[in-house]
């Protein structure tokens, strides 16, 4: 009950507060023409093209964790997967929209044939212990390492998810 009043009486600061601001004198020296304050939407950017190689664990930590930032523009992950990436931008929408990814730390990348690597790793999710995950395939495509498309693709249709075509 206490909390209550408390709260009731700061609302009654704040709304006189308010209102003595409001009825400032006319003369005053501010301006009153409108002004509108505009700021931009900032978004990360996306990991720097892999053309190693071979890449390191960590460059396909950063890739594949990238796919699922939502703090990345969708067009910049859609760049991520094999493939053209104006066809992967609905992949790039569905992947990213996980209700919780997880975060994958590779600590093993295996070449697994020309322009493929396999990674392993550990995955972390929440709040639970991290768990073993892999192979995951990366390929090499116009010269620069991409999580696998098909690989995705397969994850997102076991998910009940659409977003390969």
């Amino acid at each position: 009950m206490k909390v209550r009043k408390a709260a009731i009486g700061a609302s009654a600061l704040v709304a006189i507060a308010t209102a003595t601001c409001a009825c400032s004198p006319v003369g005053d020296s501010e301006s009153r023409d409108p002004t509108a304050f505009v700021q931009s939407t900032q978004f990360a950017p996306p990991p720097a093209p892999i053309t190693d190689l071979v890449p390191t664990s960590e460059q396909l930590t950063n890739l594949y964790n990238a796919t699922t930032d939502y703090s990345i523009r969708e067009e910049e992950r859609a760049r991520l997967f094999d493939g053209p990436s104006d066809q992967n931008l609905r992949l790039a929408k569905t992947w990213g929209a996980q209700p919780a990814p997880q975060y994958i730390q590779f600590t093993a990348a295996e070449l697994v044939g020309p322009g493929m690597i396999s990674a392993t790793g550990q995955g972390h999710l929440g709040g639970m212990a991290p768990h073993p995950v892999g192979p995951i395939p990366f390929v090499r495509y116009n010269n620069e390492w991409k999580l696998s498309r098909d690989y995705v693709c397969e994850m997102v249709i076991l998910s009940a998810e659409r977003g390969c075509n």
